[in-house]
């Protein structure tokens, strides 16, 4: 049998093959200008299915990297802030040791009263800093509110709450971005335990100073009142010595009457109920009134306002003067306490470095990974289109000398 093919069936025959080798050029130029093998499903399902893995995975790195941009900002502002508080608290006990120096005159004490309150307000404007987007950097998780305001008494207040903020850095990781100003401001270790002296009852020409006040059981704790007075004792050979005998009152009751005093041993004394009570001073003396309540933490701003209540106070005012070096032995617990929160947030701050660093090793493995499937292999790429072009130009070639042919041209 002879099969018969028609001039038509031919001529669309090379037609498609002509289109079709034009659509594999058309192909290869726009691979060899856009530089990627896969640009869609088609091209390779297998890679494009881990390659769109990769694109979501590097899209989450993304967010972390900014999350990460974010925390350093704040985490930066805090630091810094908190930097400056310690060189404001630094400043102050240098005028706070200047100001319990004897030989100062009193219009000396009256410009070291300006300067405290200088320090004052510039450890308030500290506690009331703000980050780049303008929200409080100490107000706990009331950004929008400002952390320390003046009451009508003159007193700092505090008006944020006791939560931090955090940002995400990682799928598993988040990390503090904020300190709560309570915390860094109004909460002070106590430097002397879990009682606070109260000075005003001290005898002129006193030198009294509390070392420590502690309680088995804070729980328990009241108010304690310590009275110092002469008395006498009486030696195995018959002869009396004078010695400062002390009686202790706790919540208003007397539980110790004109016990000796022992600098040594300091004030020891157990309850009905157990507890124990350790309060060690120094240069106690008789007449000395000493009162101490319950606290465990101190508040540096009210530590302040003493320190300038009783600037002008003359120095031979005890009650001033010891007050004054509570004082500074509050400075002393605050500085401590704020350069703990600094080593807080620089650890913090290495923890956001070493994430972000992890963030960028991974971003350039996947980086790498995602060109591996997806980008062009340009010699093989070019190699292939000159064949294409060839081919194309062959079909064209057959196209053409087919168009031509004609009965005709054999009559």
């Amino acid at each position: 049998m002879i099969n018969r093919i028609s001039t038509a069936s031919q001529y669309q025959s090379l037609t498609s093959n002509l289109m079709r080798k034009q659509g594999e050029v058309s192909e290869s130029n726009n691979k060899l200008s856009t530089g990627k093998r896969v640009e869609t499903a088609g091209d390779d399902p297998v890679s494009s299915v881990t390659i769109q893995n990769y694109r979501q995975q590097l899209t989450q790195i993304n967010q972390y990297k900014s999350s990460i941009t974010m925390a350093n900002n704040r985490l930066g502002v805090m630091e810094s802030s908190i930097a400056g508080v310690e060189d404001n608290l630094d400043a102050t006990k240098q005028k706070m040791l200047r100001m319990i120096n004897g030989a100062m005159a009193s219009n000396d004490r009256t410009a070291f009263k300006d300067e405290l309150i200088s320090l004052r307000d510039g450890l308030l404007e500290l506690a009331n800093s703000r980050d780049e987007s303008g929200s409080y950097v100490f107000a706990g998780d009331q950004m929008d509110t400002k952390p320390f305001i003046k009451d009508a008494n003159g007193k700092m207040v505090y008006q944020g709450d006791s939560q931090s903020r955090y940002a995400q850095i990682d799928k598993s990781v988040e990390v503090k971005t904020s300190l709560p100003g309570d915390q860094l401001f109004t909460s002070v270790p106590n430097p002397y335990g879990d009682f606070r002296p109260d000075f005003s009852d001290l005898s002129d020409g006193s030198k009294l100073h509390v070392l420590s006040a502690t309680a088995s059981d804070f729980t328990k704790a009241k108010p304690i009142d310590i009275q110092f007075t002469e008395g006498t004792e009486t030696l195995p050979d018959g002869t009396e010595k004078k010695v400062t005998q002390y009686s202790l009152s706790i919540d208003g009751k007397e539980v110790v009457a004109d016990e000796n005093y022992d600098p040594k041993q300091g004030i020891q004394y157990t309850a009905a109920d157990g507890s124990e009570l350790s309060i060690t001073l120094d240069d106690v003396e008789a007449g000395d009134q000493l009162t101490l309540n319950p606290a465990q933490s101190i508040n540096i701003f009210d530590s302040l306002q003493d320190a300038i209540d009783n600037a002008e106070k003359p120095t031979s005012s005890a009650a001033a003067e010891a007050t004054l070096q509570r004082v500074i032995d509050d400075i002393d617990s605050s500085f401590v306490h704020v350069s703990q929160r600094r080593s807080e947030v620089g650890t913090i701050m290495q923890q956001v470095e070493r994430q972000q660093d992890q963030h960028l090793d991974f971003e350039l493995t996947l980086n790498t990974a995602q060109s591996g499937l997806e980008d062009l292999d340009y010699s093989k790429a070019i190699m292939e289109m000159n064949q294409q072009m060839m081919a194309l130009q062959a079909s064209q070639s057959a196209f053409s000398k087919t168009k031509q042919l004609s009965l005709f041209n054999y009559l």
